[in-house]
């Protein structure tokens, strides 16, 4: 049978057409997906949680004013060493205030009337007095009775009392009027409750102050711990004697620490996004092999914290970097079997964002595809990147 002879311009569509087919079979032909691996191996895994933390010391005490007063200099720097009973400060009685012209005026004048109403009392002290004397007389020769002298008698006590109150006015209006005549200049003496450094002086100048007012603050700076506020899901998962690490708290390398505590109740918090948290405080100790570092640390001082919430040395680990969702609770791996990616459903324990605990589904020795991405699917052909 003879074909058709064909001219230029069809062979050349010809050859067109059959590069498009083949530059088509060649795009849609399935080709291996490059991925990188890792190997399920045996190791530690450990979680730690970091926070930032503040320095305290132990017992710190606030001594307080007992009385108000002039408070005397304190002569007192902080750092400076005490020891319980030093005296950290005085306080003197303080002046009367002064008085502005018409409070003075008002109190010249009712020193004036208190004066007036004493002169008063003592006029009728006096007629109360004579007239006791006179009815005495009569009653002695017996022409007054006993009833007269009583009356006479119970009217000198009376004004008495009279007089007696007037002064105790006078008095008032004189101090009321800024003349109180002596005044007590003892001093008051406030001492140190406990053996430490002053860690903080809140007034140092000379002036007048308020009973309650706080003064310093004593504590040893030797007795120290460290505590953070972590959130309440985080504190979870500490318990107390927990190891934990103390960082930038001068020395090279991070001092050991130890959870002391961890409070029972959490306080809402409000982050820099304004998003409420709630957290709880945890309490570490600085472990005795790190006291060469700890005078460099002081009460206040920033510093962060790190606590080992799990461990387990010698645990069949995947990293975390392979784990894709399967479904809504569970975790799956891609592990390459004869160039092909399976997709395989592990169950995981815990960890951190290095290596999760893996106790079903693969093997040690097993390859897994590490960052597999939306469009890695089970069964897709892959090629190991060995860069």
């Amino acid at each position: 049978m003879a074909f058709p002879k064909l001219s230029n311009a069809a062979r050349i569509w010809l050859i067109c057409a059959a590069l498009v087919a083949a530059l088509v079979a060649w795009l849609v032909w399935p080709r291996a997906i490059r991925v990188e691996v890792a190997t399920i191996d045996r190791g530690e895994v450990r979680r730690e949680i970091a926070e930032e933390g503040r320095v305290r010391v132990h017992d710190v005490y606030t001594v307080a004013s007992p009385v108000g007063g002039l408070l005397k200099r304190v002569q007192l720097e902080a750092g400076d060493v005490v020891s319980k009973g030093d005296v950290l400060a005085s306080i003197a009685p303080a002046d009367p205030s002064l008085l502005d012209a018409r409070i003075s005026e008002e109190a010249a004048a009712n020193a004036a009337a208190a004066r007036a109403a004493l002169a008063l009392a003592e006029v009728d002290l006096d007629l109360a007095k004579s007239e006791e004397a006179r009815t005495r007389q009569l009653f002695e020769r017996g022409f007054a009775a006993q009833a007269a002298l009583d009356r006479t008698q119970a009217g000198v006590r009376a004004a008495s009392s009279v007089v007696a109150q007037r002064k105790a006015e006078l008095a008032r209006s004189l101090a009321a009027q800024g003349k109180p005549g002596a005044r007590a200049r003892s001093l008051t003496k406030v001492r140190s409750p406990a053996s430490g450094r002053v860690l903080r002086i809140f007034l140092e100048s000379e002036t007048v102050i308020s009973a309650g007012t706080p003064l310093l603050e004593i504590g040893d700076p030797e007795q120290i711990e460290i505590v953070a506020e972590f959130l309440s899901q985080d504190a979870a998962m500490m318990r107390e004697g927990a190891a934990a690490f103390v960082e930038n708290s001068g020395s090279g390398e991070p001092a050991r620490a130890t959870v002391h505590a961890v409070e029972p109740y959490a306080r809402t918090r409000v982050s820099a996004l304004g998003v409420e948290e709630q957290r709880v405080s945890v309490i570490l100790n600085l472990l005795g092999e790190t006291s060469s570092a700890t005078p460099r640390l002081g009460h206040g001082f920033r510093v962060d914290v790190r606590i080992l919430a799990f461990e387990e040395k010698d645990a069949l680990r995947v990293p975390t970097d392979a784990l894709v969702r399967h479904g809504d609770n569970d975790w799956s791996v891609f592990r390459v079997m004869d160039g092909l990616a399976r997709l395989t459903r592990v169950s995981i324990g815990d960890g951190d964002d290095r290596f999760r605990v893996v106790t079903a589904g693969v093997a040690a020795g097993d390859r897994v595809v590490l960052f597999p991405g939306d469009t890695l699917r089970d069964g897709d052909t892959v090629q190991v990147d060995t860069k």
